[in-house]
């Protein structure tokens, strides 16, 4: 028998928010709580503007956070550049690891996808067919929660097996391969600086413990707290 959730009614709030999202979605960018930024000139998949209630939401956010965290926890704020040179990022394993494996449409060049996620998506439309028994259920769902941790070779073995296309065309997919989401940027007039728009916002924290140890008075324990950007390539943003 397949295990029941633990937490039956999050499972009733997901399925009743996932009917009416469009709903949603369109209410929020009808009343401009956000919008896809550059729409006027056709938008690009990812980049959203927040309007002014959009605005006004974070705000509200970010102080309820630097009210506990900062104030009330006393953890101590740094904030740190969106751009970060090379060897920080080298040294962070981030140049050689930070990666999703995608796909790409072996006929339409113009068409990838993220490994992992279309299989997980392949794996839920099998559960949701009429004719799925329970024994293949158990195995589609246990192919699902895996897929973001397999392997290259994992991925493209469960690809293979389960007969994934691309979901657009239906044609055949190419093996799995490497695709690093770190949006690189030149620094200086030269262009000879690598540099990348931080992926996340820890590495300020790391490279910042030492004088935030010393502005404790070189004493533990102590917490260090930042909040801002990081900047993402996915691989199909939405």
């Amino acid at each position: 028998q397949l295990r029941q959730p633990a937490f039956p009614h999050i499972t009733v709030m997901t399925t009743k928010f996932a009917a009416q999202r469009d709903q949603l979605e369109d209410l929020c960018k009808r009343r401009f709580f956000y919008r896809q930024a550059f729409e006027i000139y056709g938008g690009t998949a990812g980049f959203y503007t927040y309007g002014p209630p959009g605005c006004a939401v974070k705000n509200n956010l970010i102080a309820l956070w630097r009210k506990h965290f900062v104030i009330e926890e006393g953890l101590m704020e740094v904030e740190d550049t969106n751009i970060m040179p090379h060897p920080v990022l080298k040294a962070s394993g981030h140049v050689d690891r930070f990666s999703d494996f995608m796909v790409q449409d072996v006929k339409d060049k113009q068409k990838f996808y993220r490994a992992d996620k279309l299989l997980e998506d392949h794996m839920e439309a099998l559960m949701a067919a009429k004719e799925t028994t329970p024994e293949q259920k158990e195995e589609y769902e246990k192919v699902k929660n895996s897929a973001d941790a397999y392997s290259k070779a994992d991925l493209h073995a469960a690809l293979q097996k389960y007969g994934v296309k691309s979901p657009d065309t239906k044609n055949d997919l190419t093996e799995p391969y490497e695709f690093n989401l770190m949006f690189p940027t030149p620094i200086g007039p030269s262009g000879l600086v690598q540099g990348y728009l931080r992926p996340e916002t820890a590495q300020g924290i790391f490279l910042n413990f030492p004088f935030c140890y010393e502005q404790n008075g070189s004493q533990v324990p102590f917490g260090v707290a930042q909040i801002g950007k990081a900047f993402r390539n996915e691989i199909a943003p939405r």
